[in-house]
């Protein structure tokens, strides 16, 4: 059965191979179930590049996210933490330094499933160190769980720190 599919394939692009123009080779590949050899592989369609946001103008950078319980009178946590109970308010002390024209740091705190539990941003014009504080509470106690921090600064994630709810 399958010489006769073949044969008849054969017998039809010899038909065809004196008709002229460009795409007959095409055309007869496809009706033989092949693809011609000079034309190119076609598998799934790439992606379309995403264009990231901007990164800030100047020097700026993040040199340490901190994640507990409390901050101090500077918005520092001074007793870092990776696991809380289900009742904590939880903070996110982001330390930067450089300087930049300006810019939005933000954070997004997402359970362990992907959805957003809260976000938040700000904007700066630092010139000198500086601590950005974040934090999220609510009046029911978390899931236990996992979640994460994203900190992104004009959009673009540059930090991420995971955590317990236990």
């Amino acid at each position: 059965m399958r010489l006769t599919t073949l044969a008849a394939a054969l017998l039809f692009m010899l038909s065809l191979s004196g008709c002229g123009g460009d795409d007959k080779p095409a055309a007869v590949a496809a009706a033989a179930g092949t693809a011609p050899v000079d034309a190119p592989a076609q598998g799934p369609a790439e992606p379309a590049p995403v264009e990231l946001p901007p990164m800030p103008t100047g020097d700026f950078r993040i040199t340490s996210v901190t994640l507990g319980k409390a901050v101090d009178e500077e918005g520092q946590v001074r007793q870092p933490q990776d696991a809380f109970a289900p009742a904590d308010k939880i903070y996110a002390a982001v330390v930067s330094v450089g300087s930049s024209d300006g810019l939005t740091l933000a954070a997004r705190w997402t359970a362990a499933d992907g959805t957003q539990v809260a976000s938040a941003g700000q904007s700066l014009n630092p010139s000198t160190p500086t601590v950005t504080t974040f934090s999220i509470a609510q009046p029911e106690p978390w899931p236990t769980g996992g979640y994460k921090l994203e900190v992104s600064v004009n959009g673009r994630v540059v930090e991420s720190r995971s955590f317990l709810v236990q």
